[in-house]
């Protein structure tokens, strides 16, 4: 708190995961064979709305973590809670319209892990709307990611230091 930048830029930039590499060269090999196995051709202009829309899914998990973690500013332990959150994405790895509404509208907007994924995908498959797929996805981790800032916010409000 007493350093002259910004605490959540400090907590964000101070560590840095080399394996977040292994993961982005492994998720790109997979795209890729799996677009040469279904076929599936691109413009330069689709692949850049592809690139831009994996940006903004990575913010959309950015700010739930953020929200998440920061309900640690108020009961001091929120792993479990990160984790079941966590846990609830792997809803999104199967058509949204198997589920009921109630869980469609959580896992859009209230957890909105649906954009991270599962519309952007349909979209690129062709079974949603640009609107849904790309609009939708980037208004909502504006949004998110707001949100998450505000509750980061408030949070550092509450902090209270160990004092060691």
């Amino acid at each position: 708190m007493l350093r002259p930048i910004h605490p959540l830029f400090h907590l964000l930039s101070e560590r840095f995961q080399p394996d977040g590499f292994g993961e982005i060269i492994i998720g790109s090999l997979l795209v890729g064979y799996a677009t040469l196995e279904m076929g599936l051709t691109f413009t330069l202009g689709q692949g850049l709305l592809f690139l831009l829309v994996i940006f903004f899914a990575t913010l959309i998990y950015t700010a739930i973590k953020l929200a998440v973690a920061s309900i640690a500013f108020w009961i001091k332990f929120a792993q479990s809670y990160l984790y079941m959150t966590y846990q609830m994405s792997t809803f999104t790895k199967y058509p949204m319209g198997i589920y009921p509404k109630a869980i469609r509208f959580m896992l859009s907007f209230l957890l909105p892990f649906a954009f991270t994924g599962y519309y952007p995908g349909a979209y690129f498959l062709g079974k949603e709307s640009f609107m849904n797929g790309v609009v939708l996805t980037i208004v909502v981790s504006l949004v998110a990611i707001v949100l998450a800032y505000q509750v980061w916010c408030q949070g550092l409000k509450q902090y209270e230091s160990s004092g060691s």
